[in-house]
Protein backbone atom coordinates (compact mmCIF):
# COMPACT_ATOMS: atom_id res chain seq x y z
CA UNK A 1 0.00 0.00 0.00
CA UNK A 2 2.79 2.43 0.93
CA UNK A 3 4.59 1.74 -2.35
CA UNK A 4 1.42 2.52 -4.31
CA UNK A 5 1.08 5.86 -2.50
CA UNK A 6 4.75 6.70 -3.14
CA UNK A 7 4.40 5.81 -6.83
CA UNK A 8 1.26 7.95 -7.08
CA UNK A 9 3.06 10.85 -5.44
CA UNK A 10 5.99 10.54 -7.83
CA UNK A 11 3.62 10.39 -10.81
CA UNK A 12 1.83 13.51 -9.59
CA UNK A 13 5.09 15.41 -9.16
CA UNK A 14 6.34 14.39 -12.61
CA UNK A 15 3.05 15.46 -14.16
CA UNK A 16 3.22 18.79 -12.36
CA UNK A 17 6.81 19.34 -13.47
CA UNK A 18 5.91 18.67 -17.07
CA UNK A 19 3.02 21.11 -16.83
CA UNK A 20 5.23 23.72 -15.16
CA UNK A 21 7.91 23.26 -17.81
CA UNK A 22 5.34 23.78 -20.56
CA UNK A 23 4.00 26.90 -18.89
CA UNK A 24 7.51 28.21 -18.34
CA UNK A 25 8.27 27.98 -22.05
CA UNK A 26 5.11 29.93 -22.85
CA UNK A 27 5.96 32.80 -20.51
CA UNK A 28 9.53 33.59 -21.57
CA UNK A 29 11.07 31.69 -18.66
CA UNK A 30 14.57 30.41 -18.04
CA UNK A 31 15.43 27.34 -16.00
CA UNK A 32 16.94 28.11 -12.60
CA UNK A 33 20.39 26.93 -13.72
CA UNK A 34 20.47 29.36 -16.66
CA UNK A 35 19.16 32.46 -14.88
CA UNK A 36 22.38 33.83 -13.33
CA UNK A 37 23.32 36.22 -16.19
CA UNK A 38 19.79 37.70 -16.28
CA UNK A 39 19.77 38.06 -12.49
CA UNK A 40 23.09 39.93 -12.52
CA UNK A 41 22.20 42.14 -15.50
CA UNK A 42 18.88 43.25 -13.96
CA UNK A 43 19.99 43.49 -10.29
CA UNK A 44 17.47 40.84 -9.24
CA UNK A 45 17.52 38.94 -5.96
CA UNK A 46 19.82 35.94 -6.34
CA UNK A 47 18.19 32.56 -6.75
CA UNK A 48 19.73 31.21 -3.53
CA UNK A 49 18.12 34.06 -1.52
CA UNK A 50 14.72 33.35 -3.09
CA UNK A 51 15.21 29.63 -2.42
CA UNK A 52 15.89 30.28 1.28
CA UNK A 53 12.97 32.70 1.61
CA UNK A 54 10.48 30.32 0.02
CA UNK A 55 11.77 27.35 1.95
CA UNK A 56 11.42 29.19 5.26
CA UNK A 57 7.92 30.48 4.36
CA UNK A 58 6.58 27.15 3.18
CA UNK A 59 8.64 24.59 5.08
CA UNK A 60 8.86 22.66 1.82
CA UNK A 61 11.46 21.75 -0.74
CA UNK A 62 11.68 23.46 -4.14
CA UNK A 63 11.49 20.81 -6.83
CA UNK A 64 11.33 23.08 -9.88
CA UNK A 65 12.18 26.71 -10.42
CA UNK A 66 12.43 29.17 -13.27
CA UNK A 67 12.94 32.88 -13.78
CA UNK A 68 10.29 34.48 -15.97
CA UNK A 69 10.04 37.83 -17.72
CA UNK A 70 6.67 39.34 -18.50
CA UNK A 71 6.94 42.76 -20.11
CA UNK A 72 10.13 43.59 -18.21
CA UNK A 73 8.79 42.38 -14.86
CA UNK A 74 10.84 39.47 -13.57
CA UNK A 75 9.48 36.81 -11.25
CA UNK A 76 10.40 33.35 -10.06
CA UNK A 77 7.96 30.49 -10.60
CA UNK A 78 8.56 27.70 -8.12
CA UNK A 79 7.03 24.30 -7.49
CA UNK A 80 7.30 23.39 -3.81
CA UNK A 81 6.93 19.92 -2.32
CA UNK A 82 5.56 20.24 1.21
CA UNK A 83 6.59 18.14 4.19
CA UNK A 84 3.38 16.10 3.92
CA UNK A 85 3.73 15.49 0.17
CA UNK A 86 1.53 18.37 -0.95
CA UNK A 87 2.65 20.28 -4.03
CA UNK A 88 2.13 24.01 -4.49
CA UNK A 89 3.04 26.66 -7.03
CA UNK A 90 4.67 29.79 -5.68
CA UNK A 91 5.37 32.99 -7.61
CA UNK A 92 7.85 35.49 -6.19
CA UNK A 93 8.76 38.94 -7.50
CA UNK A 94 12.45 38.69 -8.47
CA UNK A 95 13.18 42.31 -7.57
CA UNK A 96 11.46 42.55 -4.16
CA UNK A 97 11.10 38.93 -3.01
CA UNK A 98 7.40 39.46 -2.34
CA UNK A 99 4.89 36.73 -3.22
Amino acid sequence: MRRVINEAAVAAVVSLLLTAAGQAADQNCLPWASAAPVIAKNSLLPANIIYQMVQSRTGGQIIHASLCDQDGRFFYKLVVLGAKGDVSNVTVDALTGQP
